[in-house]
């Protein structure tokens, strides 16, 4: 066991270490005029997720989200992660995508989207192109006036309740609400949880439930899941991407509240919003729960 003194210099190494790591990082982005910077970590003995981000002052899911395909239950030594500084998220263009309709998607202005890749305003992005988000400007415009956070910025495309399945074209009942979005879109934590499941959940396809106190959470049909089991999550945190995994005729998320341990309607708890209803004739994606 270390004495206090030792462990007290074993600290502020560490300290030093990472605030070195900063400002050396923070001054090659200034000289190169590049928005982040990519770099490998490699695993060491006795590394997890968590220990990692404690390390770096990040966030366990930036680390998911980075990092397609790890078990976070499961780092190897030497196992080489990709990491960013700043911390933030990267998005890649789909068809139709402009700037501002991918900061609406992160809940920030435009402004400061442009600045953080420096690109004019009104500058035309096409199809795969990449744009990065820092995690300080996520969040911006947030709309916090009802008892949850929306999950994602998108349109409306099936509501709660009685409905035509899109897929099997029975009347069955929809326990959520679709929301369509464009593949990658984030999904942000609702509110502060515990993640109680994170995996394939059959027509759901990839899935995050969270639990909340008296709420349960289930995303559906996402493309990547950026949290793990047990993991603890913040109001507004990533937890994944929007995708089209499961019974799904498009890219969507699938929005489940439970509430005192009943099936509720999202829509109850979600704060005022500019998001309409699809119309009945739109091609904006449904899931098939």
């Amino acid at each position: 066991m270390f004495s206090q003194p030792t462990r007290y210099r074993k600290n502020l190494s560490r300290s030093y270490r990472i605030l070195s790591f900063i400002f050396s990082t923070f001054l090659v982005c200034s000289l190169l005029s590049v928005p982040y910077l990519q770099y490998t970590y490699t695993v060491k003995p006795g590394d997890t997720v968590s220990s990692i981000a404690r390390y770096f002052f990040i966030s366990e899911s930036s680390i998911l989200d980075w990092n397609d395909g790890i078990d976070p239950n499961g780092l190897m030594i030497g196992q080489r992660l990709k990491m960013y500084y700043p911390e933030g998220y990267i998005y890649i263009v789909q068809k139709g995508d402009t700037l501002s309709g991918i900061a609406h998607r992160f809940f920030t202005d435009l402004f400061s989207l442009s600045l953080a890749n420096d690109l004019s305003m009104d500058e035309i992005i096409h199809p795969g192109d990449i744009i990065f988000v820092p995690k300080s400007i996520i969040g911006k415009f947030f709309n916090r006036d009802g008892r949850i956070l929306w999950p994602i910025y998108g349109v409306i495309s099936s509501p709660f309740g009685w409905r035509i399945h899109p897929i099997t074209k029975k009347k069955q009942f929809h326990r959520g609400i679709d929301i369509a979005a464009p593949i990658g879109t984030p999904i942000f934590a609702p509110m502060d949880g515990v993640v109680t499941f994170a995996g394939n959940m059959g027509g759901y396809g990839l899935t995050v439930e969270i639990s909340s106190g008296s709420f349960k959470f289930r995303f559906g049909h996402l493309s990547k899941i950026d949290v793990y089991i047990g993991q603890k999550v913040k109001q507004g945190e990533i937890i994944g991407r929007v995708g089209s995994t499961g019974r799904s005729t498009g890219p969507h998320l699938h929005f489940e509240v439970h509430y005192l341990n009943k099936v509720r309607d999202p829509l109850a708890f979600l704060p005022p919003t500019p998001f309409k209803f699809a119309t009945s004739n739109s091609k904006a994606g449904a899931g098939g729960n």
